[in-house]
């Protein structure tokens, strides 16, 4: 019996998600701030990628959601709507990566 109400795989909350060594090289080549990624994984869209891999990115919705949670303080940052994130089934971040 999974007594675990998010679903098998989920993650939940901040700090949840441990990078690999590609994954944080991307991040800092990439200058995507250590928040950003904590604000994917828990105000983002979830889409599976297939196998256990998953993707998080921000739609115009969760953005919405995520810049009325943080007040005046996102002002600056919404370049950083275009972020997304790809994780592994152990909850490993694989890449992060800008839309274009």
């Amino acid at each position: 019996m999974n007594r675990n109400p998010f679903g098998a795989g989920s993650l939940i909350g901040r700090g949840a998600a441990q990078p690999t060594r590609h994954g944080q090289r991307r991040q800092a080549e990439r200058c995507v701030p250590q928040f950003i990624i904590d604000a994917l994984i828990d105000f983002g869209e979830e889409r599976f990628l297939g196998g256990e891999c998953r993707s998080y990115s921000f739609t115009k919705a969760t953005w919405k959601r995520y810049a009325h949670y943080m007040g005046p303080a996102i002002a600056g940052h919404e370049r950083f709507r275009n972020v997304y994130l790809v994780v592994a089934g152990d909850s490993s971040i694989i890449t992060v990566a800008w839309r274009h």
